[in-house]
């Protein structure tokens, strides 16, 4: 895929942005779960449903366009919606936070082993194969990944250490905005609604639709009598 960035990042940039999804995205830890889990806190259920936050915490002009759809649609109060969406597209921002990814068979798709092979080494998540009732193929069974109190202190620690955390924080809490449910379908079914990305052939990188986000943004934010802030240069 070239360089890092077009494949996530390094590993412990994806690392990092793993543990913000299980922190801020992931569901409570069933009973099941801490049977066999005593100290997992979060848990999100197929590595589908991991691909799909993890594209839209990485191409926010894609994040933003959702929250806008739902503004437009009367699930999102624009007062609360629309500084989420100027935050992603503000000056160079949403460039410097980009990290493409490929489309595959089932749409936007990243394989996250080497990074959760390193969190697994340090005790921060646990992983689980859970056998589907129609799947006979092991190698198709649904993986679980879950967070563990020490991944919990360590997304904790790197908040107090590492200002660039906020801009995933702040991504988590626009997805946050959009009802999705705790599968991956919703999250599917929503990205293939974008034409760019559904036009993507398999294996190659999803396209940036910026420019697109960006007048829909000014024609929402002016229905809404939203007023824009003037560019102040651009967001380290």
């Amino acid at each position: 895929m070239g360089s890092p960035r077009a494949s996530g990042g390094s590993t412990s940039q994806t690392a990092a942005r793993l543990l913000i999804i299980l922190d801020k995205l992931g569901e409570a830890s069933s009973a099941a779960d801490l049977a066999e889990f005593p100290d997992a806190v979060k848990v999100i259920r197929a590595t589908s449903r991991l691909a799909k936050l993890d594209f839209w915490l990485r191409n926010p002009d894609y994040l933003a366009d959702e929250v806008l759809t739902d503004i437009v649609a009367g699930d999102i109060d624009p007062k609360e919606g629309l500084p989420h969406v100027e935050r992603m597209l503000a000056g160079s921002t949403p460039l410097l936070h980009l990290y493409p990814m490929q489309r595959y068979k089932y749409g936007a798709w990243e394989l996250p082993d080497n990074a959760i092979a390193v969190l697994k080494s340090y005790g921060f998540v646990a992983q689980r194969r859970a056998k589907e009732v129609d799947t006979e193929a092991a190698s198709q069974a649904r993986r679980d990944y879950f967070l563990l109190t020490d991944g919990e202190r360590a997304v904790a620690n790197m908040r107090a250490q590492v200002e660039q955390i906020e801009w995933y924080d702040q991504q988590a809490d626009s997805i946050k905005l959009l009802n999705l449910g705790p599968s991956g379908a919703a999250a599917k079914s929503r990205q293939y609604c974008q034409p760019e990305y559904k036009a993507t052939p398999v294996g190659r990188i999803i396209a940036p639709i910026l420019e697109r986000v960006r007048l829909r943004f000014a024609e929402v934010a002016a229905a809404c009598a939203y007023t824009i802030a003037a560019p102040a240069g651009d967001t380290p």
